[in-house]
């Protein structure tokens, strides 16, 4: 069965591109975290150590709200420009087969 995708909602689209975004921060923050942490650990004191740590988590935290943001609105922008597109040249065509 062929269907063609017409409309996307762009709230929608903009919630879920945000959630991705802000997911994605979060993981690849977490990861630099603890590679930056370890790799920065040489020559430093334990007080030292852990202000970087703590600067490097409010990055991560903004990075993610930062992330939710921005997604959030290229969602609604790529929506709002595959909906013109998908009037004026057609949508996507999909195949679904019913399992």
């Amino acid at each position: 069965m062929r269907k063609e995708i017409s409309w996307i909602s762009p709230l929608r689209l903009g919630i879920i591109y945000a959630v991705v975004s802000a997911v994605m921060f979060l993981i690849f923050g977490i990861i630099g975290l603890i590679f930056g942490g370890i790799g920065g650990m040489g020559g430093m004191g334990a007080g030292e150590v852990g202000m970087a740590m703590g600067g490097g988590i409010v990055g991560v935290l903004i990075g993610i709200i930062m992330g939710g943001v921005f997604g959030f609105i290229g969602g609604v922008l790529g929506a709002f420009v595959y909906n013109i597109a998908a009037g004026a040249v057609g949508g996507v065509i999909i195949e679904m087969k019913d399992i």
